[in-house]
């Protein structure tokens, strides 16, 4: 009539060999990885297991084949605006939870650069933007003669550099020497560390200023002759050269008058001169000096409302040269230009362009010639900008990622 209920029901068979995911073999594991979606996706995988995040961080050969499927996913960009006190930040807008929780976590509002007991003292806390490297804003405070290096994504990783009396022990006149922004160099090898380049120029000659992290002194390299500018108009009170432009291990700066662009390969610490393409020339306000994929120079021009590239190349004879290449027109009837100066260069980065419009803000595709829009502009007046695009955490890259991954300390983002 009715089922035995007393009766127990039979026991689970217990499998000899269980399977669990800690028992995936590391190889297995790290082509799991592989196909994960994003870097911050691996990210929040691989720091919440120790065996993980050491098989990770003890493996180049994935890092390298994670960066060659997943391209760095960019998380915004930070402008510097009349009036505001601190860079302010525009995300960009996607569908990745994963994206937006590093956001979320983070300080992008750069709050911790307003401490009242940090180092700026009685000067007016007004920092500026000089340059973004591997996760990393390096921004300038000219009233407190500071420099500052944060990282957003870690809420612990501030350093003040003193800048007071670089101009002093330049072998000349102070007055005669202009200052221009700084540059930060960084390495996948050695996060932990880090050096700051500033430029110096009198009016013919170039300096290097180079801070290190490791003994928080200041070197000063030998100043050297530019040819080049004793063609110019000289005026020992103007500065001659543009905003510097960083490409992999070199700084551009473009000069204001001519066709010249200044190079300092920043690991020789050697100066030279290109020479502009003659169709470029004399339209410094709209060339940007940026790097392709591959780690090639090139320069991305606007006419109007066209957008040109040329790479400097090696040609058929040997010769390096620059090499025209394609153009695009921005056409948009939902997002027209004001006018021509409303769509402006901003920045080059990892292969890619990014414009503004007076709605919005642009990536150009350098080996494409795409554009795709990227988010709605939420500000005006833009002095600089700079792209910021997530970088590998220091636990998982480098020598450091290779000391935690064998000691299995505690890691931070």
């Amino acid at each position: 009539m009715f089922p035995d209920r007393s009766s127990s029901p039979p026991p689970a068979v217990e499998s000899a060999n269980p399977t669990t995911i800690d028992a995936l073999g590391e190889d297995l594991l790290l082509e799991i990885f592989l196909r994960l979606p994003s870097l911050a996706t691996l990210v929040r995988a691989v720091l919440t297991c120790r065996a993980w995040r050491s098989a990770v961080a003890s493996s180049p050969s994935f890092l390298r084949r994670f960066r060659a499927l997943h391209r760095a996913p960019l998380l915004g960009l930070f402008a510097d605006l009349e009036r505001c006190a601190l860079p302010v930040f525009a995300p960009f807008y996607r569908r990745d939870w994963d994206v937006l929780a590093a956001i979320g976590r983070g300080d992008f509002a750069l709050t911790s650069l307003l401490h009242p007991n940090d180092f700026v003292g009685d000067a007016v806390p007004l920092w500026r933007l000089c340059d973004c490297r591997g996760g990393y804003l390096l921004l300038m405070n000219r009233d407190a003669d500071l420099l500052a290096t944060v990282n957003p994504l870690s809420r612990q990783n501030l350093d003040y550099i003193d800048f007071h009396d670089i101009t002093e022990t330049t072998g000349t006149a102070v007055e005669d020497v202009i200052m221009l922004y700084a540059h930060l160099l960084c390495s996948d090898e050695e996060p932990m560390t880090f050096q700051v380049v500033f430029l110096l120029h009198d009016q013919s000659r170039v300096r290097a200023a180079v801070f290190s992290s490791d003994t928080r002194d200041w070197c000063f390299h030998p100043w050297v002759e530019i040819p080049e500018r004793r063609t110019q108009p000289v005026d020992a009170n103007k500065c001659w050269l543009c905003h510097g432009m960083h490409v992999g291990s070199f700084i551009y700066w473009i000069f204001k008058i001519g066709n010249h662009v200044l190079m300092l390969d920043t690991e020789t610490m050697e100066f030279s001169v290109l020479e502009l393409p003659s169709h470029i020339v004399d339209q410094q306000d709209y060339i940007l000096v940026g790097g392709t994929l591959d780690g090639a120079p090139c320069i991305v021009y606007r006419t109007g409302l066209v957008v040109g590239v040329t790479i400097y190349r090696v040609d058929e004879d040997g010769d390096k040269r620059w090499t025209p290449g394609r153009t695009v027109q921005y056409e948009d009837q939902d997002d027209p230009p004001e006018n021509d100066d409303v769509l402006r260069l901003m920045a080059i980065e990892n292969g890619f362009a990014y414009l503004v419009t007076s709605k919005m803000v642009l990536s150009l595709c350098i080996e494409t010639m795409e554009i795709e829009k990227l988010f709605p502009r939420s500000f005006c007046y833009i002095d600089y900008a700079v792209p910021y695009v997530m970088a590998w955490p220091a636990s998982l890259v480098g020598s450091y990622g290779s000391f935690a991954a064998n000691h299995n300390g505690a890691i931070k983002a």
